[in-house]
């Protein structure tokens, strides 16, 4: 609901935008116009129905530029294989079908819709391209790093098993009474287990769990490298995504232990060779690739504005 000044001056501001693009029809009162009058759809039929109207004229427009950017363009009589190739003929029809699926699947694939900025602004093109312009070696630091990533994983796995002890918060009504699911078992295949089901090295906290809701999480701790595919999985996932590498994760070992030496070389050795060489190889081609895109942006417009276009002086 609109209260009655505000709808009035809502109305109001319809009305002289109309009055401007018909007087004097220029591309900001159309812009004021189409925003007053989408205002004005939405207080007075509802957001779904403007939005279902919003969505057949945008449906609708759709199809008349695409018609259109097939006759310019002479798509059709270059053959199948011509239309397949170009990308921009592709891009607007992927744009057609996403219109339609939010006509009538549901609104939700309109929010796909605001990648078209990026295909409008160059700014944000050169982002996607300093990504897939040098993909190739993007690809291929990242095989180097799940290489290394594999690797550590075996070394954990055969000296380092019973430092990945991870906190984990269960919860009950999921976890502990309806015991683990399809994709737990597939991970955890060959860990050791007690005769009631559990992980040997379980930690539980029994006093908290004694009388609590089925919505409170209690803090366990459990074994994450019985087997090599959920070593592997773990190194992976909290390895990469930690600052200080696997290292941070992992348990904490004594000076006292045989092995203490052993996880520190470990743990720097992953720090150096995977977060601090690898990844910082993979932004460096990033950024490097944006940063030539920019300078190729730059001599265009330089050229366009010192260089004659017939002469080239």
């Amino acid at each position: 609901t609109l209260e009655p000044h505000l709808s009035a001056l809502l109305w109001i501001a319809m009305l002289v935008s109309l009055a401007i693009v018909i007087v004097l029809p220029q591309p900001h009162g159309i812009r004021a116009l189409i925003a007053s009058t989408i205002l004005r759809l939405i207080f007075s039929v509802g957001l779904e129905p403007t939005l279902l109207l919003l969505g057949g004229f945008n449906l609708c427009n759709k199809v008349i530029f695409l018609m259109s950017f097939v006759g310019n363009q002479g798509t059709f009589t270059r053959g199948y294989k011509a239309m397949i190739m170009d990308v921009e003929f592709l891009y607007h029809l992927l744009y057609l079908i996403i219109c339609s699926l939010g006509v009538f699947v549901h609104v939700f694939f309109y929010s796909l819709l605001l990648f078209d900025l990026v295909y409008r602004e160059e700014t944000l093109l050169n982002v996607i391209k300093s990504v897939t312009r040098n993909g190739r070696s993007i690809v291929l630091t990242a095989v180097l790093a799940l290489i290394l990533v594999y690797l550590f994983s075996i070394v954990g796995y055969i000296f380092f098993k019973d430092d990945f002890m991870l906190a984990v918060d269960r919860i009950p009504n999921k976890t502990l009474e309806h015991g683990a699911s399809m994709i737990g078992e597939l991970f955890s295949g060959g860990v050791c287990r007690k005769e009631n089901g559990e992980n040997c090295s379980t930690e539980a906290v029994m006093d908290a769990s004694i009388g609590v809701q089925p919505s409170v999480v209690i803090e366990d701790k459990e074994r994450t490298c019985d087997s090599l595919l959920m070593c592997i999985v773990t190194v992976l996932s909290h390895g990469l995504r930690s600052g200080g590498g696997v290292g941070d994760v992992l348990r904490k070992p004594s000076k006292e232990e045989p092995l203490f030496a052993a996880r520190v070389i470990y743990d720097l050795l992953f720090f150096f060779m995977v977060i601090i060489i690898v990844l910082n190889l993979i932004f460096g081609v990033i950024i490097d690739t944006f940063a030539d895109l920019r300078s190729e942006k730059q001599k265009k417009e330089e050229i366009l504005k010192t260089t004659c276009f017939i002469c080239g002086r």
